[in-house]
């Protein structure tokens, strides 16, 4: 499925129900259902070669995680892609690829269903860091998520659908939200392109709604040394250890940009997709992103007082709308949205 604008999924879902019983009709490869009714036998060899070549993909189920917090498990079986999102934070804390694992969990983070699950693709919502009267990061990494959807699509993605709102039980929002009546609302998509994450904004409201926000992403490594960023230079970024003074990102001359320093930027303006390469791992972690998202985010605490004991093996590069927030007029709905695709 070709990313488009962050809005491939939204026009186009059209969910295909697939029932575990064993009189179902089966949905074949093709996306049309057979008419054959199968027995129990010829079903489970049917299954048991599907998943052997790559067949049709189980729906997202919710099951018990960490401390019994529940997570949406989601299987790719086509392209052998996993993900877990936890409802606490909507925390999309695992994404694996053939098994091998993406995304960084810190050894100390917390599943308590209050603390922040410091791992995978936490939100920033509706503040991205200090910028605003909120806790850092704002309120939606430490709420719990409604699942509103758990879908197979017709063309065989994985897609799963979790939303707060207003309504939402949490001081924090009931603070922030005052007479703004809003939701918002994430959807994660598994299929042949990667994971697809989008975070729909909607005003529901009379008056205007304004918001910063960014897609957390820990992105795992050998080694923080062994890493490149490509896509970043010739541009500006806030130094947000110098007081956010803007400052230029020259030509990179094709070497990438590299983390020698704590480093903690916000690269304005960069619609362009950037590429992690890790060259001891030799594997390409691909991040496209919708305009509407119109910074990147580069953070690294590179050995700092009090940072994560882990900080060596973890680059976050995150999709964001910091510089400029994001403005929703009532009735509009905004959409901020990736794409990540990893090559091995």
């Amino acid at each position: 499925m070709a990313f488009v604008s962050g809005f491939s999924v939204v026009a186009r879902r059209r969910p295909v129900k697939i029932s575990s019983c064993r009189s179902q009709k089966a949905l074949s490869r093709n996306g049309r259902r057979s008419t054959v009714k199968m027995t129990d036998e010829f079903q489970d060899l049917a299954d048991q070669l599907a998943q052997e070549m790559g067949g049709f993909s189980p729906p997202p189920e919710i099951v018990p995680g960490v401390n019994g917090m529940e997570y949406v498990l989601m299987n790719h079986e086509e392209s052998r892609q996993s993900v877990r999102v936890y409802k606490f934070g909507a925390t999309l804390q695992s994404w694996t690829q053939n098994k091998r694992e993406v995304f960084f969990t810190s050894k100390e983070a917390v599943f308590n269903g209050k603390k922040a699950i410091r791992a995978g693709i936490p939100i920033c919502f509706p503040q991205f860091g200090p910028y605003g009267d909120l806790p850092a990061h704002g309120f939606a990494r430490i709420t719990e998520w409604e699942v509103i959807a758990l879908e197979v699509l017709e063309d065989g993605s994985v897609y799963t659908e979790l939303k707060i709102s207003n309504e939402t039980e949490s001081d924090l929002i009931k603070s922030w939200s005052g007479d703004k009546k809003w939701e918002a609302v994430y959807a994660v998509t598994l299929n042949a392109s990667g994971l697809e994450t989008a975070l729909r904004v909607t005003n529901n409201g009379s008056e205007p709604i304004e918001f910063t926000a960014a897609l957390h992403n820990y992105i795992n490594c050998s080694n923080v040394d062994k890493v490149r960023m490509y896509g970043l230079d010739n541009s500006k970024y806030m130094d947000r250890l110098d007081g956010d003074k803007l400052k230029d990102e020259p030509d990179d001359m094709g070497t990438g940009v590299a983390i020698t320093e704590e480093t903690d930027r916000i690269y304005t303006d960069r619609e362009n997709e950037v590429v992690v390469f890790d060259s001891a791992k030799l594997h390409i972690v691909t991040i496209k992103k919708t305009p509407t998202m119109s910074d990147t985010t580069l953070w690294n605490p590179f050995g700092s007082d009090g940072c994560d004991p882990g900080w060596k093996n973890f680059v976050c590069v995150e999709p964001a709308v910091v510089s400029t927030p994001a403005v929703v007029a009532p009735g509009e709905t905004w959409t901020g949205a990736q794409l990540l695709a990893l090559d091995i």
